[in-house]
């Protein structure tokens, strides 16, 4: 599980998605720069942690390759507006469309995505505990 702030991401990165894939990269593999030549060597001190949560970094990450930049950074930010309590007291890990202003044909055709009614679902927070072995 991963506890990020979107928008100290977003700030850090300028809104680039390329460099928020690999801030998130940094953060889910403990990933240090190799020298201060690295692209992520100006990322490297600085906290990106937060109360925003993605259950399942590592297989979003494991599958970056067949997705757009742009895609990813977008599931990152719409599982951001996702409440960890929710989560907690109910392990809903969908994000309601009626509790955030956010319009819908914006994300429509992100593969990333499914929206099923009111909900957002998130492909990869769902992997089913036998697949993750």
């Amino acid at each position: 599980m991963l506890f990020y702030d979107w928008h100290k991401i977003y700030e850090a990165s300028e809104g680039n998605p390329f460099t928020i894939m690999l801030i998130v990269r940094m953060m889910v593999g403990n990933v240090i720069p190799e020298n201060k030549y690295d692209r992520l060597y100006k990322f490297s001190n600085k906290n990106f942690t937060g109360e925003s949560f993605m259950i399942h970094p590592d297989i979003l990450l494991f599958n970056s390759y067949k997705y757009e930049y742009g895609d990813i950074a977008q599931y990152i930010a719409l599982c951001s507006f996702r409440p960890y309590v929710d989560y907690q007291t109910t392990g809903n890990i969908h994000l309601d469309l009626l509790t955030v202003d956010i319009d819908q044909e914006l994300f429509n055709e992100n593969r990333l995505l499914r929206i099923e009614g009111d909900d957002v679902h998130f492909i990869y927070e769902e992997v089913p505990k036998e697949k993750l072995h």
